[in-house]
């Protein structure tokens, strides 16, 4: 080996992706796999003057005295790792890290942060990606790197690293590109709950990694407070690097509709907003997963196990996926690897010293909770046969240790065991004796925690059960009652049950403070909650809550604060079905209306339309809606519009629209009216597709709304009527009557702060410059809009936006960026139902640009932006327009 090099140098790190997948799939072929890749490296790396001074296992460790030359290296290497023709089409996907900086050499090996960093840098990549530190993109700025660049990738956070660090992604010639979001802490694709309190070991995360490796369904069992969760957890942290595309968790615990488990995955998935009736979200979550490496968490399916078929389709159709269930039972379905979760491990029954206990992992978990709540505390041969006896008498369950273990604030060791003793022994008779023996101990210890409650914090715990999943401080207050009711204030209570196990604190929620329960003490509060003769004054209290909550967002979701609104409603979108369902049991009809008049927005916009047409059926087959008031009725029967409109049911929109129309003409209420002309005028005729609308047939409702929202006064309003008013004659080729409508459109919108119409109004600039051929202008309002539809997260107009870019490319003679936008239009539009047209191509006088089947670099730029996520395709979009600023269509 070469001498290496000291002082300030730059480190290339490398390992394959998915490297357990691939030596399961090579078998006896993995070692000749593992060695030709390592030439491949070996080669890029001396031919740019660096040296190889290790391996492990599949990870490959360079240095370099200039960081140019690293970045040289990776280019050679990754190129060769895509070329190389790999037996049976098998790929080796590299992922590669480079940084630079301060190291000391001693006789183990290099010393510094920097090395400990590059890995970090390394793993955050995905296969056939190479990310660098700003470090070493300064230390290469003068070196001559021909058809390669860094790309920036923003600041990003790494496991282990205390600082934040900026990123640049090697693109350029020959470079794979359109890779998901970094595998950085807190990234949108890793968003397994973060834990708050230490693993504790046990031989299960083990097996339960070997049972994972060799099947894609593992359902761990087991009754609750086993840490089936926790377990789960762990485990999809410790695989997580596996997987390219990322970890999900899917909360399931407050979904009781087996129909609503396809929501749930798409919800945690981050799939934005669909449009259109072809778009279940079942359809969604397939498409999204097709073709990624992502390990999806579904927690507490016991309640949904009838939707089990779900995991079956995605299994099928999604063939890189894999599924990590948590379940009080089997789901029972094809190729499911079931795996029972004991309670952990107990110390013998003769255990006497401090010594023998800590082999018993029951033991450590009560050690390891101890000492959080009271730094104190020591393990001592004293206090070990009680801490035993503990343990053993709650079964090795760790909710029920970690819940007696809470009481080690104001109790001692030997008062835990004897209080415990008496609960338990209570259990040979009564209701809990039809329960299984480890569900008697856990509801026990659940009984036993409650019994030490004082009456405020027992009457809070009881009252917060009515929460489907948990609930912000700004909602529990009111519903959990006034400090008179409960004898304390509500956040003290909150905090006293925090500090005793039986509530958790939310991190990272959109409004904090908010609180949770597990789903088995959940159970427990509820069930005491039904028994109280308050229960139904609580869930009114919880239902009146939510529907104030749905009404102060409505107004709010177009403007700047509208992703929030949408993030909050959706933190609480099983305390919003709670909601709906207690009102339609009941036959609150007019509550009902209210809430769909107030909620639809956020169903539409989040992707949820299945659901609340579902919903919004159920609400209008209410017997007694004939009897509230024409004004709630036209606005409820506009938000079922809507959802219709959406989901491109032309005639139920119509219908619907129509009906909304004649009740608002019978009332007094001109912004009402107004509303519902506006909507009527988007439809067209009867039995035709929602999005042929905007035709000429509509004008004179939207002149009528544009003449009441002037008289009122109301300029977001009006800057809704007139849009469309624009886009229908521009779509009739009048350009002189739509731009001064486009124009005032655009102006009102800016002033009411209503992003979707500002968004709508520089497409409708955009629309009128492609007309008239000034192509350069029609781009930079196209290239506005994409911003503004980016920073609401409007995927309908991204993905618009981008099919019409495409086009525009197209005229100037770009069609490398042309392909790849078309790309990634069509494939976003098809993901989440968004209806486009080619209007923007016959404006244009081009070819229609459809995948093309005979030119292969087409082909190749067409499949990559089809590839690309949302961000990745707004980003490319924003970068190709930059470039192709100035250049105009060739002349004939």
């Amino acid at each position: 080996m070469p001498e290496l090099p000291t002082g300030t140098v730059t480190f290339l790190f490398t390992d394959i992706e998915g490297s357990t997948r691939l030596l399961t799939d090579a078998g006896s072929q993995y070692s000749a796999l593992l060695e030709e890749h390592r030439r491949l490296i070996r080669n890029a790396v001396e031919g740019s003057g660096g040296t190889i001074f290790g391996t492990e296992g599949d990870a490959v460790f360079a240095v370099f005295e200039r960081a140019g030359a690293a970045i040289a290296a990776a280019a050679d290497m990754q190129r060769a790792l895509r070329e190389h023709p790999w037996p049976n089409g098998r790929q080796v996907r590299v992922r590669t890290g480079i940084h630079s900086g301060e190291v000391t050499l001693t006789d183990g090996g290099y010393v510094g942060l920097t090395i400990h960093e590059v890995a970090r840098i390394s793993a955050a990549g995905h296969g056939g990606q190479v990310l660098a530190s700003g470090a070493t993109r300064e230390l290469a700025a003068d070196a001559r790197l021909p058809s390669i660049e860094l790309r920036d990738v923003g600041e990003h956070r790494l496991k282990d690293v205390s600082h934040p660090m900026r990123l640049y992604q090697l693109v350029g010639e020959g470079l794979p590109d359109g890779f998901p979001p970094l595998r950085t802490v807190g990234s949108r694709t890793d968003n397994l709950p973060r834990q708050l309190t230490t693993f504790i070991g046990r031989e299960e995360l083990d097996q339960g990694k070997r049972l994972l490796a060799g099947t894609r369904l593992l359902t761990l069992t087991g009754s609750g407070g086993t840490g089936k969760t926790r377990l789960a957890l762990q485990l999809a942290g410790d695989l997580s690097d596996e997987f390219s595309d990322g970890v999900v968790f899917v909360p399931l615990d407050a979904v009781r509709d087996p129909e609503l488990v396809p929501s749930a995955i798409a919800s945690a998935l981050g799939l934005p907003a669909p449009v259109g009736k072809a778009t279940a979200p079942m359809a969604r979550v397939v498409d999204y997963l097709r073709d990624r490496s992502v390990l999806l968490v579904l927690d507490n399916f016991e309640q949904v196990v009838e939707g089990a078929q779900t995991v079956a389709r995605l299994l099928r159709d999604a063939g890189q996926i894999k599924v990590l269930a948590t379940s009080r039972v089997p789901l029972r379905i094809s190729g499911e690897q079931e795996f029972p979760i004991p309670p952990l491990r107990l110390p013998p029954d003769d255990t006497v010293t401090a010594e023998q206990a800590r082999e018993s992992e029951a033991v450590s978990l009560f050690i390891a909770r101890a000492t959080a709540v009271r730094p104190d505390f020591r393990f001592t041969d004293n206090n070990a046969p009680t801490v035993a006896d503990i343990v053993r008498r709650l079964d090795g369950l760790p909710l029920a240790i970690e819940l007696a273990v809470a009481r080690l604030r104001v109790l001692s060791v030997d008062a835990i065991r004897d209080r415990l003793d008496e609960r338990l022994g209570l259990l040979t008779g009564g209701a809990a004796r039809d329960l299984p023996a480890r569900q008697q101990t856990l509801r026990g210890s659940i009984d036993w925690s409650y019994e030490l409650l004082e009456a405020a914090d027992r009457d809070l715990f009881e009252r917060f059960g009515v929460f489907a999943s948990g609930a912000c401080l700004v909602e529990a207050e009111p519903v959990c009652g006034p400090p008179h009711e409960l004898g304390k204030e509500v956040l003290d209570g909150l905090v006293s049950l925090t500090e005793i196990s039986l509530v958790r604190p939310v991190p990272g929620a959109i409004e904090e403070p908010r609180f949770a329960m597990l789903a088995t003490i959940r159970e427990y509060a509820a069930d005491r909650l039904a028994a109280r003769s308050e229960a139904e004054t609580l869930r009114r209290r919880h239902a009146e809550t939510y529907l104030a909550l749905v009404e102060q967002a409505a107004p709010q979701l177009w403007g700047p604060r509208g992703k929030l609104m949408l993030d909050r409603l959706e933190q609480d979108h099983d305390n919003l079905r709670l909601t709906l369902d207690w009102a339609i049991e009941r036959g609150e009809a007019g509550f009902a209306l209210r809430f769909i008049a107030g909620v639809w927005r956020f169903w539409q916009m989040r992707g949820h339309l299945l659901e609340a047409w579902e919903r919004v059926q159920r609400v209008l087959a209410l017997p007694n809606l004939a009897g509230e008031a024409p004004e709630l009725r036209a606005r409820a029967l506009g938000a079922a519009g809507g959802i219709a409109y959406w989901r491109e049911d032309g005639s139920a929109a119509h219908a619907l629209y129509r009906d909304a129309l004649e009740l608002a003409r019978t009332t007094d209420d001109r912004a009402l009216l107004a509303e519902a002309l506006t909507n009527f005028g988007y439809v067209p005729q009867p039995n035709q597709s929602a999005s042929s609308g905007l035709s000429v047939g509509g004008r004179p409702f939207f002149e009528e709304a544009i003449g009441l929202y002037r008289e009122l006064g109301d300029q977001g309003g009006l800057a809704n009527a007139i849009g469309p008013l624009a886009l229908s004659r521009i779509r009739a080729g009048d350009l002189d009557g739509a731009r001064p409508l486009v124009e005032e459109s655009l102006a009102l919108a800016r002033a009411a702060g209503n992003q979707f119409a500002i968004g709508w109004g520089l497409n409708g600039l955009a629309q009128i410059a492609y007309y008239e051929g000034r192509l350069q202008e029609a781009m930079r309002s196209e290239v506005e809009a994409l911003q503004v539809f980016n920073e609401t997260g409007d995927v309908s107009g991204i993905s618009v936006i981008l099919v019409q870019l495409s086009a525009a490319a197209q005229s100037i003679g770009a069609a490398e960026p042309a392909w790849r936008l078309r790309g990634a239009g069509v494939a976003l539009s098809n993901r989440f139902g968004v209806a486009w047209d080619d209007r923007v191509v016959t404006q244009l006088r081009i070819p229609p640009l459809v995948r093309p089947t005979d030119d292969p670099d087409a082909q190749l730029a067409w499949d990559t932006g089809a590839a690309m996520t949302v961000d990745e395709a707004v980003r490319y979009a924003l970068e190709a327009a930059a470039e192709l600023s100035g250049r105009d269509a060739p002349s004939d």
